[in-house]
């Protein structure tokens, strides 16, 4: 058992704390667990009609808050992704109010190439003559965010209703924020002073390349916040967890006085990946790796993947490449829609998966009128554009949701082309290959990779080294094949304090 959590003193403060909050959250850290009892505690405390919303990037996240809230929340709450909370609560009710009636709230959203613009200007236009909601060419920005932030600042009636109905307002995955999406929050919390409670990761901001801001906690130190950082792991191995502080998390690095087993550097002097059998042998007749339980190689491209794959299983292993997919790609459906192309691509996969998955209405009727729905999707070899998209155009109308022409034409893509085959078999095979993309929000028994990929001497590729270090429960090993890895790890370790590396890690020729 471990001891009392080296964050316990944050953890209770934090349930007691009754201003703005931001919580940095180390990965495995409970955080949701966390957030779901300040929800509680804070409902509690609002006496009049006011209540709170939980807001979160991805469907599957508010689906995980829904079902933590029911087993201890009784009261009715809020809980929405980023873009549904601003186009329910602000964009479609108040657009006529703040621009005008040549404005309508019963626009539609695309992301295709001929709805982008360059400008806010344009984009406001191409909603007024057409009706449609688009988006920037500049991925940095962030329209939808832009136009609700306008329509409050400009709509008295916006603002009134907002403040008459949250109490407080709970945010996840801030990490993955945007300037716009960041500006608006702050405009919730400093203009209309609905509390504001925050939670993410800085160490896992692995969507830089789409507009969320790597210094996005900093920005948040200039506002005003009570700070809390949550680093007990509750999925890694202490060792892996340790591992881990020491290269993302200093100040809660353990000098352990213990050897160490279950991060492992293994030499590995080769530039290709001809030669990764006879190493990877290796681990395993050293008892270094388990082949009887999950083991999963962890790549930054998806070429070395497909790489690492053919060449070990050339050599007789069984090892599965699990490809990035286009619905894997951040769209704001992108968990709906890859749990649609599990339905349609894998046999063991029900309609009871399905509806299970999603966090939908388990009623029977409910379970029938969706399978009628999208029955047709089940491995069907007709499977063509025109007939998914009238499939998903039903589904998105019974659910109350929009999905885009884009997100549609990246199902497609998904489902029809057979690369992808195998993103939808992910629970059938023990041994598997993926891209660090791929593989967050994951967890597997073992982990392998790389040290070309990290260059964090430099300070770089940081977030996907964190990201792929605590994707480990049992074990973690690093083929070293490029020796300033290893280097900054024993410098890091040195300056810490450990003078022994075998207390960090164990080296292996």
């Amino acid at each position: 058992m471990r001891s009392k959590l080296v964050d316990q003193e944050a953890r209770d403060n934090i349930l007691k704390d009754d201003n703005n909050i931001v919580i940095s959250a180390s990965a495995g850290s409970g955080k949701t667990t966390i957030m779901v009892k300040k929800m509680g505690i804070e409902l509690n405390k609002i006496a009049d009609h006011r209540t709170i919303a939980a807001i979160t990037f991805t469907i599957k996240a508010t689906q995980e808050i829904k079902k933590k809230a029911q087993q201890s929340i009784n009261k009715k709450i809020v809980v929405m992704t980023n873009d549904s909370f601003i186009e329910k609560e602000i964009t479609r009710p108040f657009i006529r109010d703040a621009f005008g009636p040549q404005y309508s709230g019963e626009y539609a959203v695309e992301y295709g190439n001929e709805y982008k613009f360059n400008t806010s200007n344009d984009g406001l236009e191409q909603l007024k003559t057409k009706n449609i909601l688009g988006s920037f060419r500049n991925n940095k920005q962030n329209f939808k965010f832009k136009v609700a932030l306008a329509i409050l600042q400009r709509s008295v009636a916006a603002k009134e209703y907002l403040v008459s109905k949250y109490k407080v307002l709970f945010i996840d995955e801030y990490q993955d924020s945007d300037q716009d999406m960041h500006n608006f929050f702050m405009f919730l919390k400093n203009v209309l002073c609905i509390k504001i409670f925050i939670v993410g990761d800085g160490k896992q901001a692995i969507y830089i390349w789409r507009g969320a801001m790597s210094n996005i906690f900093e920005l948040l130190v200039k506002e005003k916040f009570n700070n809390y950082e949550l680093v007990t792991n509750f999925r890694c191995h202490k060792a892996i967890e340790n591992y881990a502080n020491l290269l993302h998390n200093t100040s809660y690095f353990d000098n352990q006085s213990e050897l160490v087993d279950t991060v492992v550097f293994k030499k590995y002097p080769y530039n290709n990946f001809e030669n990764l059998p006879v190493s990877f042998s290796q681990l395993v007749s050293n008892n270094i790796i388990d082949v009887n339980k999950e083991i999963t190689i962890i790549s930054n491209f998806n070429d070395d993947a497909k790489a690492i794959t053919t060449s070990l299983n050339e050599k007789g292993y069984d090892f599965v490449f699990i490809p990035r997919t286009p619905i894997d790609e951040g769209l704001p459906n992108g968990y709906l829609l890859k749990e649609l192309a599990m339905f349609s691509k894998n046999t063991d996969y029900t309609i009871y998966d399905f509806i299970e998955n999603i966090g939908n209405d388990e009623r029977t009727q409910t379970r029938i009128e969706i399978n009628q729905i999208i029955s047709g999707l089940k491995k069907s070899k007709n499977l063509v554009e025109e007939k998914i998209k009238v499939i998903i155009s039903n589904l998105s109308s019974y659910l109350g949701m929009k999905i885009s022409i884009e997100e549609i034409a990246k199902f497609c893509e998904s489902v029809c082309d057979p690369q992808y085959e195998m993103a939808f078999h992910l629970s059938d095979k023990k041994h598997k290959v993926m891209t660090v993309f791929a593989a967050k929000g994951l967890e597997f028994d073992q982990v392998i990779s790389f040290s070309r990929y990290y260059s964090i001497h430099v300070n770089d590729n940081m977030q996907n080294h964190y990201v792929c270090v605590t994707r480990a429960k049992e074990k973690f090993v690093m083929f070293i094949d490029n020796d300033r890895y290893s280097e900054h790890v024993i410098r890091t370790a040195l300056i810490n304090g450990l003078n022994e590396p075998n207390k960090l890690f164990k080296k292996i020729e």
